[in-house]
């Protein structure tokens, strides 16, 4: 039987004139709404970005919910001593069954205290770091390079202006892990 179905009987026993069917389905119907809810467990706050990072915290879920979400950042912030650039990136939510859905996902801020009791974790980041690209957190040009190519041969390229340009010149200046070595590491 499917849940539609059931949730329709269901109504319709509570709306029965008999009273006694009428309560029981109410009472089912109570049960059901209270097993809905999860479970007063602590919201974890989980914070990465940082030399120590992640850092994960527990907060009292009831007085994050009666709060709007930016005095929970606020909160937050002090609590575990973050910059003031942290934002919220993303929470995960209980399912149906109480399991942890590992799925992040985007909050509306207006809908906050909606929200709140179905959170098990919001992911907080430090916006500054979020904003640098990936290649500027790279110590080096050749960071992660996959090819090896001996110098003993001039290697050149030509840029889009039309210039040459030779590798082994420029090895010192972008590449200084390689400075004494024999090598060049190309992308």
């Amino acid at each position: 039987m499917s849940r539609g179905a059931q949730q329709r009987i269901l109504s319709q026993l509570a709306s029965s004139p008999n009273e006694l069917a009428s309560g029981i389905a109410q009472c089912i119907e109570a049960l059901r709404l209270v097993s809905a809810l999860p479970r007063a467990y602590p919201l974890m706050v989980e914070f990465t970005g940082s030399s120590r990072s992640p850092v994960t915290k527990a907060f009292g879920r009831t007085l994050l919910a009666r709060l709007p979400l930016r005095a929970v950042i606020s909160m937050i912030k002090t609590s575990m001593n973050l910059p003031d650039s942290v934002r919220v990136a993303s929470a995960t939510f209980y399912r149906e069954d109480g399991s942890v859905d590992s799925t992040r996902v985007l909050l509306d801020e207006d809908s906050w205290k909606e929200l709140a009791p179905y959170v098990h974790t919001l992911h907080v980041e430090d916006e500054q770091l979020s904003a640098l690209s990936p290649t500027m957190l790279n110590k080096g040009l050749n960071t992660g390079a996959k090819t090896f190519v001996p110098t003993a041969t001039p290697i050149s390229i030509k840029t889009e202006d039309g210039a040459q340009v030779n590798l082994r010149s420029l090895r010192a200046v972008y590449s200084p892990n390689c400075a004494s070595s024999d090598w060049v590491v190309l992308d």
